[in-house]
């Protein structure tokens, strides 16, 4: 199989009763069938622009995402770049409701004056954080740099979180938000070097800022504080914001390519887990963490070979160099689970039967009950009859081991073009993930990438794996 290319977050009492409403709501994949559109506005017109990477509260209601379309809400009419093209916003689609509303405004209501990406959603969908490059979300915002934002929806306002313990602003890019269950903490990777104190290493660093008490501390850091040397990114944050899963390319006194990192910040530790079984680094570069809401479980992405037995699947790669092109065959790119409490690693991104796949598998989100994960893969042998030579969406059963394919309309049928950047709800009930497939629903007719949620198929659940 080739490796996937993919595409690279009086009305108050009103909303209040709207988002408590919300744990014993469906979602639009429940209302409608297996599968809904999520990227629509208010009125289900379809987006004009694409539509990605989502985020979903814990019951599946409420879906946050970023879009290019100009169309979802009414007054989304900035432009951005040269050439004047839309900016992309972020969005709030409520399922049970059918309403759409921009989450990247000011606490005043307007909207942001440029672009706004990646959101993150809260469990109870009450917090949004995302990141921008907007200037007019928050008073005294002039670094010129994108900044981290979180929006209250109950509230109606806007608070920027990628700032220093004492509120002075960011001196570098801050971006790739992530917030815990309750809103209470966010975690952020920035370039800048005054959010904390010691920080020279002049890399990308993973940080977390405390909503409440308004404190930021580094958490890329080893167990005795000592900062990388190396760039950090990616960072996955627990339920209760005391673990925060990170990437980042290991030591050189420890080898090897490129390491996942757990921080536990209230015993100060440090612990690196893409490692083989008798505890010696990996032979590949891992990356894309995502933890469990308990922080016992982490799933990641990697290229080695010995994190567990039987490791053995390659995927041909294109070469292109001035001489000309070619094929050479590595390894496949799999989904594993690291279980902290067991200190065991297993390969996830298999088949029912525990066979591995024959292309790459990429972007894992692990349920926050942490029995179930969601990757996107190439591989067709992963079920039965994937025929459609495109990337797809997966949810792997980590009690029974199955393994489904949710990327597919609600008769089951595959979709017609690439699925990928899955997000799973609590207890794996739905996924959610963005699409070029036009094939999804009915009636969807305007040829760019759109947002879904699946209700799955799983039998009732209960237990961990």
């Amino acid at each position: 199989m080739w490796r996937l290319s993919c595409l690279s977050a009086s009305f108050v009492v009103v909303l209040a009763g709207i988002l408590l409403a919300g744990s014993q709501s469906s979602s639009a994949a429940g209302k409608k069938g297996r599968v809904g559109l999520v990227s629509v506005s208010s009125t289900e017109l379809q987006a004009n622009g694409a539509s990605a990477y989502p985020s979903v509260s814990a019951n599946g209601r409420y879906v946050a995402f970023q879009s290019w379309a100009t169309d979802l809400v009414a007054d989304d009419t900035k432009t951005c770049g040269p050439y004047n093209d839309p900016c992309p916003d972020v969005f709030v689609h409520d399922t049970l409701r059918g309403s759409t509303e921009l989450a990247s405004r000011a606490t005043s209501g307007v909207a942001g004056n440029h672009a706004s990406r990646g959101p993150s959603i809260s469990a109870d969908g009450r917090y949004i954080a995302f990141y921008s490059f907007a200037s007019n979300l928050v008073s005294g915002d002039t670094n010129e740099a994108t900044d981290v934002l979180v929006r209250d929806r109950l509230l109606g306002t806007t608070e920027r979180v990628s700032v220093a313990s004492d509120g002075i602003q960011a001196n570098g890019a801050s971006s790739d938000a992530h917030i815990s269950a309750d809103g209470h903490y966010v975690s952020f990777v920035s370039y800048a070097s005054n959010l904390v104190p010691g920080d020279d290493n002049g890399k990308l660093d993973v940080f977390v800022h405390d909503r409440v008490t308004g404190a930021t501390e580094r958490v890329s850091v080893a167990a005795d504080g000592t900062q990388f040397q190396q760039a950090s990114g990616a960072p996955s944050i627990s339920g209760d914001g005391r673990f925060v899963a990170f990437a980042s390319p290991l030591p050189s006194d420890l080898g090897g390519p490129g390491g996942i990192f757990v921080r536990d910040r209230l015993d100060h530790t440090t612990l690196s887990i893409a490692i083989t079984p008798d505890g010696h680094p990996s032979n590949g570069r891992s990356m894309s963490p995502s933890i469990s809401a308990d922080g016992r479980y982490v799933a990641f992405e990697s290229w080695a070979t010995n994190l567990v037995p039987g490791d053995t699947n390659v995927c041909l790669v294109n070469i292109f160099s001035p001489g000309g092109g070619g094929t050479v065959s590595l390894p496949c790119s799999d989904i594993f689970v690291r279980d902290l409490a067991m200190g065991t690693t297993e390969r996830v991104s298999v088949d029912s039967a525990g066979g591995q796949a024959d292309g790459d598998s990429m972007e894992p989100s692990i349920s926050p009950d942490g029995r179930f994960v969601a990757f996107t893969s190439s591989a067709a042998n992963l079920v039965f009859a994937d025929t459609n030579e495109a990337s797809d969406v997966f949810v792997h059963d980590r009690l029974s081991g199955a393994t489904i394919r949710a990327s597919v309309d609600g008769q089951g049928t595959q979709g017609s073009g690439d699925s990928t950047s899955p997000a799973l709800a609590s207890h794996g009930r739905y996924v959610v993930f963005q699409s070029n497939a036009p094939n999804l629903v009915t009636g969807d007719s305007n040829g760019t990438w759109d947002v879904f949620e699946s209700r799955l198929p799983f039998p009732a659940r209960q237990g961990q794996p």
